[in-house]
């Protein structure tokens, strides 16, 4: 879990694979605008306390971001 606003590496890094498995399955580039927003996203879900992988991949296939 995040402490004071802080995530540390193993946390980054499931957030990183996270962002990158679901753009890669919803065709979204790697240097779009599209992929900052749904990172932004991401982090703000964690940072709110949805901390579960599959939860988290979950919210992110809930909101639909346009390509």
């Amino acid at each position: 879990m995040h402490n004071n606003g802080v995530v540390d590496s193993d946390q980054l890094a499931m957030l990183k694979t996270i962002l990158d498995e679901h753009c890669q399955s919803s065709g979204i580039e790697a240097d779009s605008l599209d992929r900052e927003g749904i990172a932004s996203r991401l982090l703000a879900l964690f940072m709110s306390g949805v901390t579960g992988i599959e939860d988290l991949k979950q919210a992110l296939s809930d909101h639909r971001f346009s390509a």
